[in-house]
């Protein structure tokens, strides 16, 4: 007959009761009050053009018609909690090595910026991209690898609104009569800290952009000023809609700049099964007497598991620094 040393039996089950409780009180009290999440993603593209300077930029080779392989990724972090009164207060950061530039080292991101939201209105301060200061540019459809072919379109890419929207300041958004208002303030473009500004800098911009729908039509109208160093208005505005199973959309900016800008664009996406998507899209700019377009189409088709493989081709025209012709990039990107 087994005997059991009741005692014992006690000893163990209050050990057991105390680490079960150190446990809850380490993991579990975190992970109710905060949510952490971690992704991933990679890229490597092929690409040709007229002068793919990004490559290999030593004496002999700054200059070059060849073939460029370019590959990076990044981890991100998502950071996110949340108030009794149910206020989410969220913010990010990153691990990343570019794979659609020249780089030689990895770099952190992040952590400029925090969001607070509740109550379908929110609010980013921090380091941020001005709401209003990149409308119109709907033509733009393929990836920013296609770029590095070298070959370009000086009018287009000059004609892209005000000279600087990236700074510290704050975005905030919410929903009045089923319109999204957003509102940007720079309260200085030029700083030299990413986490820090002073206020008395001179070097201002403001942004506002409100979108509202139309029947089955989206419309947003936007302007965005800065003032200081440089003096600079965009205004425009874009409309988007679903037709025969695409998505349409196009687009209008016009810049009060030193050299007066304007920029129109339309892009028309689709799919064609399940894994498939296209898109194409056309973008015409003129600053002062200069004027060029530029041409985009994307085919992009997902494997599983995240990977996917696309084809984008880019052709500018008309007035450029250097000279226009036609970019082509193919590759991979994979999400984790």
């Amino acid at each position: 007959m087994i005997k059991f040393n009741h005692e014992r039996i006690k000893k163990m089950k209050k050990l057991i009761l105390m680490v079960s409780s150190l446990a809850a009180a380490v993991f579990s009290t975190s992970a109710a009050n905060a949510d952490v999440s971690v992704s991933g993603s990679y890229g490597l593209h092929m690409i040709t053009g007229g002068n793919t300077t990004g490559g290999d930029t030593t004496t002999d080779n700054v200059s070059t018609t060849g073939t460029m392989f370019l590959q990076g990724g990044g981890v991100a972090f998502s950071l996110s909690t949340a108030t009794a009164g149910g206020m989410s207060v969220s913010a990010g950061a990153g691990i990343t090595l570019d794979s659609n530039d020249n780089a030689s080292a990895t770099a952190a991101t992040g952590l400029s910026a925090v969001t607070f939201a509740a109550d379908g209105f929110s609010i980013t301060v921090g380091e941020i991209d001005i709401v209003g200061g990149d409308v119109g540019e709907v033509g733009n459809v393929a990836g920013a690898e296609v770029d590095e072919g070298g070959y370009g379109a000086g009018a287009v890419d000059s004609a892209t609104g005000i000279a600087n929207t990236e700074g510290y300041g704050f975005n905030a958004s919410t929903t009045v009569a089923g319109a999204t208002v957003s509102l940007g303030y720079l309260m200085d473009y030029a700083n030299s800290g990413i986490n820090n500004v002073e206020t008395a800098s001179g070097d201002y911009a403001s942004g506002l952009s409100i979108a509202l729908p139309v029947g089955s039509a989206t419309v947003t109208l936007a302007t965005a000023t800065q003032s200081g160093t440089l003096d600079e208005t965009t205004t425009g505005g874009t409309i988007s809609m679903p037709l025969e199973g695409m998505t349409v959309s196009a687009g209008f900016q016009s810049t009060d700049e030193t050299t007066d800008s304007t920029s129109y664009g339309i892009a028309i996406s689709g799919s064609l099964d399940a894994d498939t998507s296209w898109a194409v899209g056309y973008q015409s700019g003129e600053q002062g007497s200069n004027s060029s377009t530029k041409t985009e189409a994307k085919l992009s088709r997902s494997l599983g598991g995240g990977v996917s493989v696309y084809a984008e081709l880019q052709n500018t025209s008309g007035y450029t620094s250097g000279s226009v012709g036609t970019n082509i990039a193919v590759g991979t990107t994979v999400s984790f």
